[in-house]
């Protein structure tokens, strides 16, 4: 695991129990690793792909085909992908499979379909009723049931943009605001669980603030703290906290 914001937790194969994901983990055949509310995690596959994993996302690792190709099952969620070697990643998912070749994209898996968009090389959609190649700038869509077909989706990488990093500009400390049951103890709190690295409590901890709040310092430390997960919208912003 390159990469941990927030509320990231892995179950291992053959145990029942969510454990809290660390840096540096490593992982094995049928280990499932879900990702929380405003998190995000970044995985390094042993044979180079890059995989990020978007909120409320889960995929099961499914070890390893023909020496070559990682087997990443994607349960839900979205998963961007970057790979520079052929045919060395396969990312399925209930709808569709996307044999990847040397490519970036992403992957959403929603309630009743699969979307795959591409952005640089060449993926192979398929599913038991069809196949479907893409390239650079295109986008498939599949149901259950139903073989993938092309889409249109207007500014793709748009959909990733919860993957970039955007490095701190803005650092708070406890002692910038009083302790106390107002907001500005329920910001300190927030504070405090942020940089314990509990980025759930941090967000708890200012549900509570008022939304006519005449304070600009509290909404930029909002802003400051989302854009670190990568929810980067303006509707994420005033709504991610209540």
């Amino acid at each position: 695991m390159q990469s941990v914001q927030g509320n990231v937790e892995v179950r291992r194969a053959g145990q029942t129990q969510w454990q809290p994901v660390r840096l540096n983990d490593s992982y094995c055949a049928g280990d499932r690793v879900q990702v929380g509310e405003r998190s995000r995690a970044d995985v390094s596959l042993v044979n180079q792909p890059i995989l990020r994993l978007d909120q409320n996302s889960t995929i099961t690792f499914g070890g390893v085909k023909d020496e070559r190709t990682s087997l990443i099952e994607l349960v839900r969620g979205a998963l961007y992908f970057f790979s520079r070697l052929p045919r060395n990643l396969e990312i399925i998912t209930a709808f569709v499979n996307a044999g990847v070749e040397g490519t970036e994209g992403l992957v959403r898996v929603e309630a009743d379909r699969a979307l795959i968009s591409i952005f640089e090389g060449r993926v192979l959609a398929s599913n038991p009723t069809g196949r479907l190649a893409l390239t650079s700038g295109q986008s498939a869509v599949a149901e259950q049931g139903k073989p993938p077909v092309s889409t249109v989706i207007v500014r793709p990488r748009d959909a990733v943009q919860w993957a970039l990093y955007y490095p701190p500009t803005i650092y708070f400390r406890p002692q910038d605001f009083p302790a106390g049951p107002g907001w500005q103890g329920m910001v300190r709190n927030s504070i405090e669980a942020y940089i314990k690295g509990n980025f759930q409590g941090a967000f708890e901890s200012i549900k509570a603030v008022p939304d006519a709040l005449p304070e600009p310092r509290f909404f930029v430390y909002v802003a400051s703290f989302l854009l670190e997960v990568g929810r980067l919208t303006k509707q994420e912003k005033t709504s991610s906290v209540r």
